[in-house]
């Protein structure tokens, strides 16, 4: 496999539990704000509403919720901390245009996906601003999103912010990445 272009180490992807659905909905209430790690115990107090603030360009012929769409992306966050190694490559589509790699199979990601666990064994992912949501071309939306991370594992650590993007599918009534790529935050 050729050496990858990523600013988080080897990987900068978090990852999910399996179901689209009902895992978004239930990280709803878990998404935390930059002073919040993911990871962290969350405070008696807190609600979604400490999620990133969603930034439309327009409306999107798409009919998905910024709502749903926060959910969404803050359940592909949660996943990366998901003791089942892999759980993220749910949230993708059969294939993915996956950072500077051209396209992979949800097989390919999910060892990608694995590698990186093994790697990086102690992770943590945290929202670090406001999402922003462009209506694409059919049934796609791109999200993009500041994600600060920390990897660590016996010998070494990273920690840093990126901008993550995500373009999202609709398929039936679930939504799937079908791109994902990510660059240094400002």
């Amino acid at each position: 496999m050729r050496e990858r272009r990523r600013l988080l180490p080897e990987r900068s992807k978090p990852e999910v539990a399996s179901r689209q659905s009902s895992p978004a909905a239930t990280a709803a209430a878990r998404i935390q704000s930059e002073t919040q790690p993911v990871g962290s115990p969350l405070p008696e107090n807190a609600t979604a509403a400490q999620a990133p603030a969603v930034k439309s360009d327009s409306s999107s012929a798409l009919n998905v919720s910024t709502d749903r769409l926060r959910d969404y992306v803050g359940a592909f966050v949660l996943a990366g901390l998901d003791p089942r190694v892999g759980a993220e490559a749910e949230f993708f589509a059969d294939h993915v245009q996956y950072y500077d790699q051209g396209v992979m199979s949800r097989e390919q990601i999910r060892e990608d996906l694995k590698q990186y666990a093994a790697r990086w064994p102690e992770r943590r992912f945290w929202f670090a601003g406001d999402m922003t949501v462009e209506p694409q071309e059919g049934n796609r939306v791109r999200v993009t999103f500041p994600l600060r991370y920390q990897l660590r594992n016996r010998a070494q650590d990273s920690s840093g912010k990126i901008d993550k993007t995500l373009m999202l599918e609709m398929v039936g009534e679930d939504l799937q990445v079908v791109a994902v790529s990510e660059r240094e935050a400002e």
